[in-house]
């Protein structure tokens, strides 16, 4: 049996993160309970869905609530199907951020088992809040008037495979070395410790206000019950959540400083590492909004109702705008030493 697991892992594959844009769909077989129900019921071939928010960073619906996940680590055996689904039409750079930041939003949002049974079956089908996977994605972009399907709170994910509206995208997929493997598995997940961090402080407020969904209703809770702020502080500091940040600084100093980037250069590492780069410049600007545009909202909503929960939030905020243009001055200044002409090609403008 061990050789058997042993000659699937040396063919296990993943999406090509180049491949894909913020906004894109992916769809994918799941290997949960409710998604094979899904299947057989429907007799679909799809019963998984994810959307792009940014370069090798999706966000999903599963039993764990609405996670954001790093693609690089979503592996699939080399027989499960995977799709990926572009719009037809481009949105406006305005549009898709509005798209993006609904499904940013809904993080931490509980999953709905009933409800995504009830979008395969008849019968009543009331509009609740919490999420599944192709109701967030088919309401993410219905914020914006586009209407993947008949029916954004209750559709299948091959509802939206079949959507007239998107373009399957060809050659999506890339196989990961054994060694490659391991190397992930030997990696500290920060994304885990992050999905950890989020649940106990959600999992903290639902002991006060059961009907808390995400972080935008932890803002609200802030706001409207200042008796609870100690409390909610008290969450954000234990849960770790405040020095999540620190945990790629540790292990990869060298997104943060070009001299430690060219310490760990070599010429085996030399093209991933220009990879890195470039991608790193092609977000110049949007890759770092969302902390900008939360740093303003906490910063605002401190100035008008001060909360020790906010002032934690700005702090953590200003530290993550801050870490975001040391990463992108650092890649530029790396590119810029060894390929300029990069800059001209990457660069978002």
């Amino acid at each position: 049996m061990q050789a058997v697991i042993a000659e699937v892992e040396r063919y296990m594959k993943r999406i090509n993160i180049d491949a894909l844009q913020p906004g894109d769909i992916v769809l994918t077989a799941s290997k949960s309970a409710a998604g094979k129900g899904i299947r057989a019921t429907t007799l679909a071939v799809v019963s998984h869905a994810m959307i792009c928010v940014q370069h090798g960073s999706v966000i999903d619906s599963t039993g764990d609530g609405v996670q954001a996940r790093n693609l690089q680590r979503e592996l699939f055996k080399p027989f499960e199907r995977v799709y990926a689904f572009r719009l037809r039409e481009q949105l406006s750079p305005a549009r898709l951020e509005q798209v993006i930041n609904f499904a940013r939003s809904e993080v931490g949002t509980r999953y709905s088992v009933r409800e995504a049974v009830r979008s395969v079956l008849p019968g009543k089908r009331p509009r609740e809040r919490r999420q599944f996977c192709s109701r967030l994605v088919a309401r993410a972009y219905a914020r914006v008037g586009v209407q993947l399907v008949a029916d954004e709170d209750y559709c299948t994910p091959d509802q939206l495979r079949r959507s007239p509206l998107l373009l399957e995208l060809k050659g999506i997929t890339e196989t990961v070395s054994a060694q490659e493997l391991a190397a992930w598995r030997a990696r500290p997940n920060p994304v885990a410790m992050t999905h950890a961090a989020q649940n106990a402080i959600l999992d903290g407020v639902r002991k006060l206000d059961p009907k808390v969904e995400n972080f935008t209703d932890v803002d609200q809770i802030v706001r409207n019950h200042p008796e609870w702020d100690l409390q909610i502080a008290a969450l954000f500091r234990v849960s770790g959540y405040l020095e999540l940040w620190k945990t790629d600084v540790q292990i990869n100093p060298w997104h943060y400083n070009v001299e430690a980037l060219e310490a760990v250069l070599t010429p085996a590492n030399h093209d991933e590492i220009r990879t890195h780069c470039r991608a790193v410049i092609a977000e110049t600007i949007s890759g770092g909004q969302r902390y900008r545009t939360m740093l303003e909202h906490h910063r605002q909503s401190h100035r008008l109702e001060p909360r020790q929960t906010t002032f934690q939030l700005v702090e953590l905020y200003d530290q993550l705008v801050r870490n975001d243009a040391l990463l992108r001055a650092t890649a530029h200044d790396w590119l810029e030493r060894h390929h300029p002409e990069d800059i001209d090609d990457y660069l978002e403008q």
